[in-house]
């Protein structure tokens, strides 16, 4: 490898790492927020907002959908507000570092989901890694440190809709255009946030200056930036690299939430978090590498987002074509 090609990689790496960091600050950042505005009128800012970002330069791919493509984005969209509005609610009752572990573990849900709609169960590292954080989660509890109330159940639900929409987004990637797909995520998770923040919130026109600065940093940051990072980075590093560098961000949101204050660290707090974290790395390694936007990886909705990194290995991608067998959208 030549120098130049060198100080690339290294370029790549640093920005995909960075990618991670953004996500992981962006739990701490919505707790934050949540102080000083409700979670649905939060989510309604920040994603009509990304939606605006994205549909700017999609308004002639999303034109060009067919009724049946709008009907899978939409689809994929009500998967990923559920995610979101379970995520951010149990943020409220929760601290952001146990709120970003267990919404991490979608990472081993997925390849159960795909054995048990499949039958083609997943490696046996996904079964270490499920024990890992299975021992770090009693670890956390034992020490009181994790207590499984409303903050974690929702997160947790949450979890399970991250899941469902990873395999709805590896079907409907390969039938409808990567752009036009973000803009209707975006705009599902928008439009109904804002719905039933008015409907069930008392929003105000002037949540603050901080709770307005958040917004536009996990909109933008989180979302125009980090992508970018993303899609630059992994053009020029394995995707092994990458995916171990943008799963930085649940070590991250841990990290950033003690560093706020939100989490204490002690001995045991160290252990419980380190077994979970390195259960998870083990079913990430296991698992698959993550690929670039339109490859059936990490999408630009992910991106656009935040905190939800995709990928399916092609066994899983297969398995899960035998189960949501379709012809493609034309």
């Amino acid at each position: 490898m030549s120098p130049e090609a060198r100080k690339t990689r290294l370029l790549a790496e640093g920005g995909l790492a960075l990618a991670g960091i953004i996500w992981g600050a962006n739990f701490s950042l919505i707790k934050f927020a949540l102080g000083y505005m409700p979670p649905f009128y939060y989510l309604g800012l920040r994603f009509l907002l990304a939606f605006v970002l994205v549909a700017v330069f999609s308004l002639g791919r999303l034109k060009g959908l067919t009724s049946r493509q709008w009907g899978i984005s939409l689809v994929v969209g009500l998967c990923l507000f559920s995610g979101f509005a379970l995520q951010t609610v149990g943020l409220t009752q929760t601290s952001p570092g146990i709120n970003g572990l267990l919404t991490a573990l979608y990472v081993l849900l997925v390849p159960l989901m795909i054995g048990v709609t499949t039958r083609r169960w997943p490696r046996r590292q996904v079964g270490v890694g499920i024990l890992l954080v299975m021992g770090g989660v009693g670890v956390l509890t034992v020490s009181g440190k994790l207590s499984f109330g409303w903050g974690e159940i929702m997160t947790l639900l949450g979890t399970v809709f991250w899941s469902l929409h990873i395999l709805a987004l590896s079907y409907a990637a390969k039938r409808v255009d990567t752009r036009a797909l973000t803009a209707v995520q975006l705009g599902v998770i928008g439009v109904l946030s804002l719905a039933i923040s008015l409907l069930f919130e008392r929003p105000t026109l002037d949540p603050g200056l901080p709770a307005l600065a958040t917004v536009l940093y996990t909109a933008i940051m989180g979302g125009v930036v980090a992508y970018l990072l993303m899609t630059w980075g992994q053009q020029h590093t394995s995707p092994t690299m990458a995916g171990v560098l943008m799963s930085l961000e649940t070590v991250f949101a841990v990290i950033f939430s003690m560093l706020l204050g939100f989490d204490h660290l002690t001995v045991r707090s160290m252990l419980g978090f380190g077994l979970s974290f390195g259960g998870i790395f083990v079913a990430q390694f296991s698992a698959r590498s993550r690929q670039l936007p339109g490859e059936g990886g990490l999408t630009a909705a992910e991106a656009a987002v935040g905190e939800v990194p995709v990928a399916l290995n092609e066994e899983e991608e297969a398995s899960l074509g035998e189960v949501t067998a379709e012809p493609p959208a034309t």
